[in-house]
């Protein structure tokens, strides 16, 4: 499916809007349709190549949504919720045992890498070259994205916009 996706594609340039397409959901992934994200400065650090993120990428960690599929292996979440994405983590290692997945053995490069672990991305330039994903667990810089399971967390169902962009 194709999506519009804000990309970084040069060093310290401004994020081009184009169209990207983006691969179904792995078993353990959940796509959803964003309706909000933020902007950050972790974003135009990467963008300006400090953290050295492959590019062309879909930046963006700061994002909402609303689920549209879920991977075959996904539990508790399911099509129609309300999310907030966050960073990913391998959910195996100390530092993510002990509730603490911030401090991943595997945070930089899921977080940083550009790829699922695989070495696969979510998204497409329109010519098929491989556009960065999964930026900071989510790439929310995206009509539409590919999240772990992981990185999704349900919110209220009253959860609304206060956007006019409904």
């Amino acid at each position: 499916m194709m999506v519009k996706a804000a990309l970084a594609t040069a060093k310290e340039q401004p994020l081009v809007i184009e169209n990207v397409e983006i691969d179904e959901p792995r078993p353990d992934e959940v796509q959803v349709r964003l309706v909000a994200t933020g902007v950050c400065h972790t974003d135009a650090i990467v963008r300006d190549q400090w953290y050295p993120t492959p590019l062309p990428a879909v930046l963006g960690h700061e994002g909402a949504g609303i689920v549209e599929k879920v991977g075959s292996a996904v539990t508790g979440i399911t099509r129609g919720d309300r999310v907030v994405l966050s960073f990913a983590s391998c959910g195996a290692c100390a530092g993510c045992n002990s509730g603490h997945p911030a401090y991943c053995t595997d945070f930089t490069m899921r977080n940083f890498g550009g790829a699922r672990r695989d070495g696969s991305t979510a998204f497409r330039a329109e010519d098929g070259s491989a556009v960065s994903s999964h930026f900071f667990g989510q790439s929310s810089f995206a009509g539409v994205t590919n999240v772990a399971e992981r990185s999704v967390v349900k919110v209220s169902e009253t959860a609304r916009s206060t956007s006019s962009a409904r």
